[in-house]
């Protein structure tokens, strides 16, 4: 008998140290979706575990900031973008699935030659086999810029397992005007690899995951013409190697972490991970007033007035429950909360730089 016990001890740890999870479409964001994310300020990670089986612990990240990641409509995009990124008749190969801020982008160089660069945004498109980056929206000197791959870069070849590979050229070439009297070019090169399977701890908590190394290489320059005749300048964008764990139904990486590449070493730049919201010393908190939620009281229709800079509301039950999550791109929106439990509610205005708090009472 115990021989026995022994043998299906045996198969159950077989089995399990053999199981993997693979990684396709239904994992990634949709438009509308909202991820919050805590960023560390610990770059001395050691990332060169990897392979089959492994156990990335990473649970004692010390967290430095949070921030409300959104996955905008392309449909609420303005005009000069939905031309470029949401026109399936004429530009089918940009027609994108969401847009999100691009955290981190940079021109290097270009603020010496009298470009401003604001609002860097991505546009993406996602399909059974890819996930693809078509294109990206700037504000350079105050106009808005579309900026659409000529040959598109694949972020991630699907469905993903343990072992699979992907390289991925991407070229861009951007009359700048009336921005700016000039031209940008891009050319960029991708290798990817799913390097490793196993599980992942982060203060989140523990996820089966796989991992994806990514090596982007990239070559950069800018046209510009003062008016007395144009010169060419190579920017000196840092090549990157990103590394991103992937579990399932998460949509966007349970942990991430970007490392600049200088004189051939790398060095971390960005760690970051799905979390939940905490509280954090720093980040200021304020009541919202009492016309932000009205009616308030109510057993039906509730109205929620947003001011301009937030990105995000959330909404918990007494349990401290998400109930309510949402992106926002507009200046009043409108809950129907007729068939949500009778209590207090606790309501949050989330923007960039702080948190405002309210309380909602459903009768």
């Amino acid at each position: 008998m115990k021989h026995i016990l022994l043998f299906m001890s045996l198969v159950f740890v077989t089995g399990f140290a053999s199981a993997q999870i693979t990684i396709d479409q239904s994992d990634f964001p949709g438009a509308d979706d909202t991820a919050l994310v805590s960023t560390s300020d610990d770059t001395n990670l050691d990332l060169s575990q990897t392979g089959a089986n492994q156990i990335w612990d990473y649970s004692d990240l010390h967290i430095v900031s949070q921030r409300i990641d959104t996955f905008f409509n392309v449909a609420d995009a303005s005009v000069l973008y939905q031309l470029q990124f949401n026109n399936i008749i004429f530009e089918p190969d940009y027609a994108s699935d969401y847009y999100y801020n691009l955290v981190g982008f940079d021109l290097a160089g270009v603020g010496g030659v009298g470009i401003t660069v604001e609002s860097p945004v991505g546009f993406v498109k996602i399909s059974s086999s890819a996930v693809e980056n078509v294109g990206m929206g700037l504000v350079l000197n105050s106009y808005e810029v579309p900026m659409a791959a000529d040959t598109i870069d694949m972020e991630y070849q699907l469905p993903m397992n343990f072992g699979d590979s992907w390289d991925s050229y991407s070229y861009m070439y951007v009359d700048l005007n009336p921005a700016f009297n000039g031209i940008f070019v891009r050319h960029q090169q991708r290798f990817s690899e799913v390097d490793g399977w196993g599980t992942v701890s982060t203060n989140f908590g523990t996820f089966d995951a796989v991992r994806v190394r990514s090596e982007l290489f990239y070559d950069d320059s800018a046209y510009v013409d003062f008016g007395f005749g144009g010169t060419w300048l190579e920017l000196p964008t840092p090549d990157e190697v990103h590394y991103t764990w992937w579990s399932e139904g998460n949509k966007i990486p349970v942990l991430k972490v970007v490392a600049q590449v200088v004189g051939g070493n790398e060095t971390i730049t960005r760690v970051e991970f799905k979390d939940y919201e905490r509280n954090l010393a720093g980040v200021s908190e304020n009541e919202i007033s009492a016309g932000n939620i009205y009616p308030n009281p109510t057993n039906s229709i509730v109205n929620l007035a947003v001011d301009k800079d937030v990105n995000a509301i959330l909404i918990y039950n007494v349990a401290g429950e998400m109930v309510y999550s949402n992106s926002v791109n507009q200046t009043n929106l409108t809950l129907d909360v007729q068939d949500w439990n009778s209590g207090v509610y606790l309501v949050k205005f989330i923007s960039d730089e702080s948190v405002s708090t309210g309380k909602l009472i459903v009768e």
